[in-house]
């Protein structure tokens, strides 16, 4: 197991809860990337920063390509080069979700079309989401639990169907102990989780044109879920604004665990004021990209696209499955993805192979790829272990939890890169060529190539990648091999030594053996 770096509090508040404040001195985050999250948002005070954007015209299924690497998560729909600056990430990202709700769960609705108002009175928030357009209303109750004294007070938003701990599965003692409220989302209030019939649920009669049934107007549960999430969001606002609940709007967590852990995964994907997202062992749905699961782990023994629950996500997601997956034209790295800027941290636990930690692992080191590219590597974190029941938090993972939960909720200066796992040997480097472009990007940033030699590989990577997310294998192919004989070119003329060029061409070398299966 890998723990990068050593987790050490360095008790040092941050000065600004939406931005990072972190110096060389007291962080061990490399000195590029620091330089670059100094200004990156910690967290957003709107829903969506992409809204206004167009949605994307999305293919005909049999117009989709086949792809059997992870998407490239800066690469548009509609081709082109990668749009790698942070600038863009919000039109991107705003792809990604399209993609999501098109493919996976249906849409989340647009909450222009709702009223919400909030009231807190004997420790209980009630939400009313009454929708404009039919006059229908949902109401959401929640005790929350806050510590003693003034406030404002950060908070978690912990995924359950009963009980008032507002932690999900994580120990409460992390929160109470740090003077964090606690919230419990009773996800039932919006669509239940143990029913054989939908049609009563509280979302369903606000949105009558939806159903987990076949046919149009086919959604996911989870796209209701995390419009409940955002909608207890748009309360908990409501009442802090008026005074009556003394919550910190801007230092939210959401947590929870297995199917819940989707749930949360989901939430904070989706909603851009969370600061913090905790998603403990999620399985299939979740953290694990779906071609990862059905390329590597045999049928039947973890939940993939052919054997999930379709209450959970849309019908025609179904013809995903099998070999159909690799037209999916994302994957669950994007989803992890598009939380950032924002904070992330998953889990997963080897003693349950349904959970497909593997995969977990492989979508992982896509998603802390993707986040390193946005300059906010050290604001995503993964751990993975075993040797202990399901969803239950060990001792020696306590400190991976709380160390997130004081940086992106309390605001103290502590180091966050975390990577725990027992996957030494599992080649991930094959799912994700376009992380090449970071290395280029090192070479070139240390010396070893000139900007002329990195613009060379850098062209080649491009077109093969364009390739890859086209489905012509042939070509991506022929495009890697040339990639290959100028990265020798260059160990033969000293440009690169023979280790620098041999840990791109294994790179490379992995990846055709990908398209190659």
């Amino acid at each position: 197991m890998k723990l990068s770096p050593l987790l050490m509090p360095l008790a040092v508040p941050v000065l600004c809860c939406t931005t990072d404040r972190l110096t060389s001195a007291n962080t061990q985050v490399v000195g590029s990337l620091l330089a670059e999250s100094q200004s990156l948002p910690l967290v957003y005070d709107v829903e969506n920063t992409g809204a206004n954007y167009a949605k994307p015209v999305f293919p005909a299924f049999d117009q989709l390509a086949s792809m059997r690497t992870l998407p490239d998560p800066f690469r548009s729909f509609a081709g082109g080069p990668p749009q790698l600056s942070f600038a863009s990430w919000s039109r991107r990202r705003a792809e990604i979700k399209a993609a999501i709700e098109n493919y996976e769960i249906g849409a989340k609705p647009d909450p222009s079309d709702v009223d919400v108002a909030a009231t807190f009175a004997n420790d209980t928030l009630t939400v009313v989401v009454t929708r404009k357009s039919n006059g229908r209303s949902l109401t959401l109750r929640s005790r929350i639990n806050l510590p003693a004294g003034n406030g404002p007070f950060p908070a978690v938003i912990g995924m359950t169907f009963f009980g008032t701990g507002g932690t999900g599965s994580l120990p409460s003692d992390i929160f109470t102990s740090r003077n964090i409220a606690r919230i419990p989302y009773y996800h039932d209030q919006v669509t239940k989780y143990f029913a054989s019939d939908h049609a009563g649920d509280p979302y369903f009669y606000l949105y009558p044109e939806y159903h987990v049934g076949n046919g149009a107007g086919n959604v996911g549960q989870y796209s209701a879920w995390a419009w409940g999430v955002s909608r207890l969001i748009d309360g908990i606002q409501v009442a802090a604004r008026q005074g009556s609940l003394p919550i910190d709007v801007s230092h939210l967590a959401v947590t929870g665990c297995s199917y819940a852990g989707k749930m949360a995964l989901f939430a904070g994907a989706l909603d851009e004021r969370v600061a913090l997202t905790i998603a403990q062992e999620s399985g299939g749905g979740g953290a694990p990209a779906w071609r990862v699961s059905h390329a590597i782990e045999p049928n039947g023994t973890v939940e993939k696209i052919d054997n999930t629950n379709y209450t959970w996500f849309m019908q025609g997601m179904r013809a995903f499955s099998a070999d159909n997956v690799y037209k999916l034209p994302h994957d669950h790295q994007e989803l992890m993805a598009m939380v950032a800027p924002r904070a992330l941290v998953v889990t997963g636990n080897t003693d349950y192979t349904w959970l497909s930690n593997r995969s977990a692992y492989v979508s992982a080191r896509a998603a802390q790829e993707a986040y390193r590219e946005l300059g906010v590597g050290d604001r995503f974190g993964f751990y993975i272990d075993g040797g202990h029941a399901h969803c239950n938090v060990p001792a020696v993972e306590r400190p991976v939890i709380e160390i997130f939960v004081d940086r992106f909720l309390l605001g103290l200066n502590v180091t966050t890169d975390v990577e725990i796992h027992p996957y030494p040997d599992l080649d991930y480097q094959g799912w994700m060529p376009w992380s090449l472009r970071s290395d280029i990007g090192q070479l070139l940033a240390g010396g070893a190539l000139t900007a002329d030699q990195a613009a060379g590989l850098s062209d080649k990577l491009n077109a093969s990648l364009a390739s890859i997310a086209a489905g012509k294998t042939t070509s991506a192919l022929h495009q890697l091999d040339a990639f290959v004989n100028q990265v020798n070119g260059f160990i033969s003329k000293g440009a690169l030594t023979p280790e620098q060029g041999a840990a791109l061409i294994a790179k490379v070398t992995s990846t055709q053996a990908r398209l190659g299966t």
